[in-house]
Parts: structure tokens; sequence; C-alpha cells
């Protein structure tokens, strides 16, 4: 232990660049706490304890400085002598403490453990961290305890560093990540100095922002690329065996299974992982955490039955025990991914019986340790069960309106899908399509879907396995939401017939979600009438169930459909209605509603991304208001700034998210009916051949490429297209060109008119 007599304070390190030894931040309350205690006559001593990398030294050095102060002050008598000791063990503390009492000082002492003879322990916790941010609101991010921490260190190695909307995701991500830890953001801080920020978010278990790949850390720890790991100035890092002696046979088991996880793990899902029977986990566990060598924290992690109140992980400064042989090592790999495999399965199973809330927050927990499971089955070449588990993230990605948990491991299987047939191949397709859907590049959506209908077409398997009606509906909804834009008539009777397939495999909560879709492609060809009835429809069905996530979205599709209609009234107590109904759910379902209403492609093309944006910003302000832990960061509105910030400019996105911020949420999602309401075509005066023709006609075809395309005569096309131009007072196709691009339905190049996208490939026989 290190010892500082009489009101002495460990003084920073010489200033230069490597040092860091600046400003305390976010610990005005605990500051005053302390001194509070150490001023009491009554009180011998404080044990300040907590996680490693907790501030705990640093927070002792200021307490003492202050307290030494409180002397020189006029009228305040003069304090007792201090002592303070930094990292004691818990059994030397009892006994300097009875040393100190006799000698009249008082003692201030920090370890990781509280001792059982301390007479006061107080914990000291990590800072706070944020938890959502958006650009909108940059000055109260960069007032967050964690955030000035990480910035200060940052600015201790590049003095002209500051947090911007630029990097505002990275500098949040990596305060999350660390979990407000000091130590730990110091030492990515020096990390981000000197190789980028993003080899700061690849050590995190992510791609970095230059997509660079990089290593995991576990528990969330950041060690540089070169060279051991730095510890925090004036503490050297101990080996986890090093605490206690050596490590018995089940503890080192446990431990070096850590090295699998990301973002930290469950209880249950270290102890399947490790294969340690049920009787002997506890004490090994138990062990491990008096040892330091794993910290336990009232954060959620998921469990196959639900979700658990805490979260296990590897202090940042204690490195795992080296890992066990590659061929152990590849099995530990396996019962990792298989763990949470399962775990994804019994959550979509809770999702489509009622029980979401702690489904959705077990996959929201998980993400980091899906991803990487997604990872292994991709890389150990297990197609099936890739493909399985990215079928079952892509439904959770589909519900909160978020891009699928993987990186571009879907890419990584096609040379694989051959060895296991066709069928493979059309799943891979299907879901690397409508996981680029959900990112907004239609344009490649569309291209996977051709590769889809060709590798279906190479083999029958599809329609004669059980599973062709689910394959069948899903092709067509993804061919019909892609391909609304140039013939909307089809894509109606394409969502139709999807729904209908999958009530008849008895997937009556995927049926109903697709009917919605239907709604908003009635509501595009004006008919708010019909599309009301499939949106009240679904209403009734979700509620019957039990099903809030359904029934809140239902509701958010009767109020766009009702201020389409013309009555804002009825459309804002739908909204009302729908947020009360999904608010209990979180601030990530809730969102993830909402922008997947906004942007959805059945919606006109030029407002999706805008309105999504704006959402974001209407949102954000007033997100208070649903339940959430501060301790469990849900990051609902940061989740989803990357992707809608790519589809438009900075200035277009910064306007949105300000235009957003000042409207409240029921106005602006009104607005976003009566904008569908004046946006949409007056399809109700053309006939479906007319629609086509004028489709066609700003495609660029001639009279003569559209009556081959369409296989009508010349001489129809031209009176189609003169009672079109008539009904939208065109004078020429000029004008009805200009109307299709104006309405938002944008053709697509002109060899697309004729692919048969609407035909169902899958037809029984």
């Amino acid at each position: 232990m290190t010892s500082l007599f009489e009101s002495t304070v460990p003084q920073p390190e010489p200033a230069d660049h490597r040092a860091f030894a600046g400003e305390l931040f976010g610990r005005a309350r605990e500051t005053a706490e302390l001194l509070r205690l150490l001023a009491d006559p009554t009180v011998p001593g404080v044990l300040l304890h907590g996680l490693p990398g907790s501030g705990k030294t640093r927070l002792a050095s200021a307490v003492a400085e202050q307290y030494r102060a409180m002397g020189g002050m006029t009228g305040t008598p003069c304090p007792a002598s201090l002592l303070t000791v930094d990292q004691i063990e818990p059994d030397e503390y009892p006994a300097l403490l009875t040393r100190c009492a006799s000698s009249g000082a008082k003692l201030l002492a920090t370890g990781r453990l509280p001792s059982t003879g301390a007479d006061v322990a107080y914990r000291v916790d990590p800072l706070a961290v944020p938890v959502d941010w958006s650009p909108i609101d940059l000055d109260a991010f960069c007032r967050i305890p964690s955030v000035q921490v990480f910035t200060a260190a940052r600015q201790a190695w590049s003095p002209c560093f500051t947090v911007t909307a630029r990097n505002q995701q990275a500098v949040g991500r990596i305060c999350v990540e660390l979990r407000g830890l000091p130590g730990a953001l110091v030492v990515a801080a020096r990390v981000a100095a000197l190789e980028g920020i993003g080899t700061v978010l690849a050590a995190l278990g992510g791609a970095g922002v230059d997509g660079a790949a990089g290593g995991r850390i576990p528990g969330g720890g950041v060690a540089p690329c070169a060279g051991p790991r730095v510890p925090p100035a004036g503490r050297p890092a101990r080996r986890p065996a090093e605490r206690g002696g050596p490590l018995v046979a089940d503890e080192a088991r446990l431990l070096s299974c850590t090295p699998l996880f990301v973002g930290g793990f469950g209880p249950e899902a270290l102890r399947a992982v490790s294969g340690i029977t049920p009787s002997a986990f506890p004490a090994a566990l138990e062990a491990l955490l008096g040892r330091q060598s794993l910290t336990l924290e009232d954060r959620p992690s998921g469990r196959l039955a639900g979700a658990a109140e805490t979260r296990l992980h590897v202090p940042f400064d204690g490195p795992p025990e080296a890992r066990p042989a590659d061929g152990r090592f590849t099995v530990l790999m396996l019962r990792h991914a298989r763990y949470y495999a399962r775990l994804a399965a019994g959550a979509g199973r809770r999702l489509a019986a009622g029980d979401q809330p702690t489904a959705l927050l077990a996959l929201r927990v998980e993400e980091a340790n899906l991803r990487s499971a997604v990872n292994t089955l991709t890389g150990h070449g297990l197609t099936a069960e890739a493909l399985d588990l990215m079928e079952r993230l892509l439904a959770h990605a589909r519900l909160v309106g978020l891009g699928p948990a993987w990186t571009d491991r879907d890419a990584a299987l096609l040379g694989s899908t051959s060895a296991t047939g066709e069928r493979a191949r059309v799943r891979l397709a299907l879901i690397r399509a409508e996981a680029r859907l959900l990112d907004g590049d239609h344009e490649l959506a569309t291209v996977l879907l051709d590769e889809t209908e060709a590798a279906s077409a190479e083999s029958d398997r599809c329609r004669t396995t059980p599973d062709s009606p689910s394959t069948a509906a899903r092709l067509l909804r993804l061919r019909g939401l892609t391909g609304f834009d140039r013939d909307p008539a089809r894509t109606l009777a394409a969502l139709t017939r999807a729904a209908e397939l999958l009530r008849g495999a008895d997937d009556e909560p995927a049926a109903l979600r697709i009917e919605l879709e239907a709604a908003l492609a009635e509501l595009r060809l004006g008919r708010t009438g019909p599309g009301s009835a499939l949106a009240d429809r679904a209403l009734t069905a979700a509620r019957h169930r039990g099903d809030a996530l359904l029934a809140g979205t239902a509701l958010l599709h009767l109020g766009l459909l009702a201020a389409a209609d013309g009555d804002p009234s009825a459309s804002r107590a739908h909204y009302v209605e729908g947020l009360a109904q999904l608010r209990p759910l979180g601030a990530v379902a809730t969102l993830g509603a909402l922008v997947g209403l906004a942007a959805s492609p059945l919606r006109p093309a030029p407002a999706r991304a805008t309105d999504a944006a704006r959402l974001l910003g209407s949102f954000y302000p007033g997100r208070a208001g649903i339940p959430g832990d501060p301790a469990d960061p849900d990051l609902a509105t940061a989740r989803l700034l990357p992707g809608i910030r790519r589809r438009l400019t900075e200035d277009e996105f910064t306007h949105a998210l300000a235009t957003g911020a000042a409207t409240a949420l029921p106005d602006l999602l009104c607005s976003l009916g009566e904008s569908d309401s004046t946006g949409t075509p007056p399809k109700r005066e053309l006939t479906n051949r007319q629609f086509q023709v004028s489709l066609l006609v700003a495609d660029g075809l001639s009279n003569h490429q559209i009556a081959r395309r369409l296989g009508i005569s010349e001489w129809t096309v031209v009176n189609h297209l003169r009672e079109a131009m008539r009904r939208l007072q065109c004078s020429s196709r000029v004008g009805v060109a200009g109307w299709v691009h104006r309405s938002g339905r944008r053709p697509g190049p002109a060899h697309g008119a004729n692919r048969g996208w609407y035909d169902d490939p899958f037809e029984a026989s």
C-alpha cells in the first residue's frame, strides 16, 4: 500500500504530454459528503471502495487537499491530522484505523473491497454516462462528467480536440461502453490520441469509424494495439491471480471463458459457456468476485428465460488469464455462439407471445454478444445456424427501426451456402435484401432480390419444403416494398398475398404487420378508408393477443390515416393513445415504431429520411418521460442517428433535427399524415393502366416501347396517356413525367419495367 502522512496529498506527475492530472469532474456531491464525514469528530476514518478504475485515488487526493485547506479558513477549527492510504488491503484496514485513532489522526483510505472493520465504508461509483444524445443538445452532452473526463484526457495529448456533432457518436459510445470508469476513459483517450478513435471503437468490440477491424478487449476495457495495458497514474496493474493466491481449477476455467464475451455478460451465460456444474458455479464465481478478477454490477443482462438484473465485467486493468489451447477455445466459442442463438430464439418466442419488455431488453443489452455469435457461426461455416440467428436478429431490427446486429458477416456466407443447397442461398439473399432495405438502400435491396429469384429458379426445394409459404411471403413483401414506386397496385396485391401466406403458416403477428404495410399502400393510392380498416383490424387482433408493440404501431398507422383523411383531432387522439401504449416498452421500442412508420418504403421517397430526422429531433427532448434506468443507457436516439444522417446532407440533417425539436411529437406526427395526403398523387383520378403508362413515360420510354412492355397496342397507349394528361391537367408528356417525379414515385431504370417483380414465383403446386 502507499502511505501519505500528515495531510500530504499525492502530487501529480510532471506536466508533460503523457500525464493527465486534470480537474476532478462530477464529484461535487461525493467531495462534500466526504468532507462532512471527516469533519465529524465521531468518525475516525473513511474507506473509499469501488470498481477498479472508478477514480477512488483521485477523489481521495482532492478531498485530502480540501480538508487541509479547511485549517486555514478563518473561524474554522484546525482539523485533525489526516493519513491517506492508497490501495489498502481489507485485512490491513482495522489495525491501521486503531493506530490512527490512538494518535488523534484520521484515516482516509482507498481499496477495491470494503473492510469488515471499516467504521465508514464509502462506495465510489463510476461517473454518469450519456443516457442518450443528439447534436441539437451538444452543450449538455459535453457537461456529462464521463464526457468531460474523456475530453480533458484527450486534450492533454491533443489540445485542439473538442467534441463536435461529427465525433459525438464515437465519444458517447466510448463513455457508455466503458461504463463511466475514469481510469478506463483516460486510457481510451490516450489510445485515441495515438492511434485514432476508430482503434478504440474497434477494441470495444465493433468496427472502427474508419472501418478497420479491431481486437476485442474483455469487459469493455481498452488496450493499446502495441505494448502493455497502461494503468492509471499512481496505480500499478495487478493480475487477478495475485489477489488471493493461485486460481483453483473451476476459477481458472471460468476466467478462461471471459475473452469470448463483449460488453459484459450475465452469470447464466458464463456458466453455460464454461460448462461448470450448477453446484460448483456459485463458489467459483464468488471467489473471482472476491479477487476482483470479475466485477458484478447492477446492470441488466440477457438470459434464456428473459433478463437478469446483474451483469459481470472484466476489470479494465485486470486482464484475464491466458486463454486455453486452440482446440478448447474453439469449443468455448461455439458454446458462446449457440448460447446466444438460443437466447435470441427464446426472445423471439416471447415477442410473438406478447411478453415483450423482457424480450426487447434481453436483445438490446446483448447486441454485442449476438453480433459476436453471428461472426463465430459464420467463421466456422455453420451456415444453417448462422442464418437462423440472422433471421431472428432481423426480426428484432425490424421492430426497433435499426439495422441488424451484425456487420458485414452476411457476405462471408456467400462462399459457404453453396455447400448447403439453394435453399440456403435463397434465405441469405432475403436476409441481405431486407437488411439493406432497413438501411435505406433500395437499389441494392432490389439487386439482391433478383439474386433470390435466380437462386429459387435453380431449385424447387423452396416450393416443396414446409418453409415455402414463409419464404414466398418474405419475397413477395420485399418485392412489393422495393417496387412500390413503379407499380403501387401490384405492391398492394403482393402484400395482401404475403399476409395470406403467413396466416396460412400460422404466423399471425407477421401477417398483421404486413397488413399494416398494406394500409400505408392504400393511403398512397388515395384510399384511406380501406387502409383504416386494415389498421383497425390489426389493432383489434393485437389487443386480443396482448401484443402492446403491435397495438401501439397500429394506432400510429391509424393516426397517419386520420390526418391524411383531414381529421386532425382523431389523428392526435390515435397518436396519443399509441404513444401511451408504447412507452412502457421503453424508448427503443417507442422510437423504433415511430421511425419505422416515418421511414417506411411505402411513404413518399423524398420525405422519408427528413421526417425520420424530424422525429428524432422531436423525440429526444421528451424521452425523459419514458421509463428507463439511468444506469442502463438505451441510446434510443443515438442508435438511429448515423443511419438517418447518411441519407441527408449535413445541412438537411441539422435543419430537420432543429425543426423537430421545436415541434411537439403529436403535432409532428399529424403533419406526416397531412404531407402524405398532399404528396400522394391523385391516384383515384387515374386507372391502374393510366398510372402504369405515366410511370413508363417518366422512365423515358416511347409509346411503342410502352406498348411492348405492357402487351397492349400503341393506340391504346396513346388513349391512356391522353386521358392521364387530361385528368392531371398536363399539356404534354413532359408534364406527366414531372408529376410522377414530384409525387416521389421515381421509376427504376428502363429495363426494370418488365422484370415481373410482382409475380409470385412460389405458386403452390
